[in-house]
């Protein structure tokens, strides 16, 4: 199961109803947080585990969220050098999907610092190649809530420690 931790923006967009309460995501990886990204006339949808901050950047259109959710994740993580069995099994752990509000503010701070930055990188996007880069440029971005260490950093860290690399 996984769970998307959505702002209203994004709720509003999607017509999501989100949950008080809902079981924590099975996936080593934890809860997503997800937010709407305006970059001039794309839309997208910015997505941040929130035990590592690893970003994940897709379209904002229903075909694409939540749906393929993990066809976007996996190439980030076989991008940021995860081995493909590991990603096999997080993916795997997707199935059930559930939406519910968003519980901390460290991690919606670093949601929008994330947006700012994906902005930079996306001023013409072109494509979801571009997306995937993207978002593996950005996990290795310094970020506050996880003392000033990358997202990629902790993701292998988080692998390992759940006896998984």
């Amino acid at each position: 199961m996984v769970v998307f931790r959505c702002t209203q923006r994004l709720a509003k967009r999607f017509a999501l109803e989100l949950a008080e309460d809902s079981p924590a995501s099975t996936g080593t990886l934890g809860d997503w947080y997800a937010n709407l990204l305006n970059i001039g006339h794309t839309r997208l949808v910015l997505c941040l585990s929130e035990r590592t901050l690893l970003p994940v950047l897709l379209p904002a259109r229903k075909a694409e969220f939540p749906g393929r959710f993990s066809a976007y994740l996996a190439p980030v993580l076989h991008g940021i050098g995860i081995a493909s069995g590991l990603v096999e099994a997080e993916i795997a752990s997707l199935g059930d999907v559930a939406f519910a509000r968003t519980r901390s503010r460290s991690v919606l701070g670093a949601l929008n610092d994330f947006a700012f930055n994906a902005a930079a990188r996306l001023q013409h996007p072109a494509g979801p190649g571009r997306l995937i880069e993207a978002a593996v440029e950005l996990a290795d971005m310094p970020s506050k809530p996880i003392g000033q260490r990358a997202p990629q950093d902790v993701v292998h860290e988080l692998f390992r420690v759940a006896g998984r690399g």
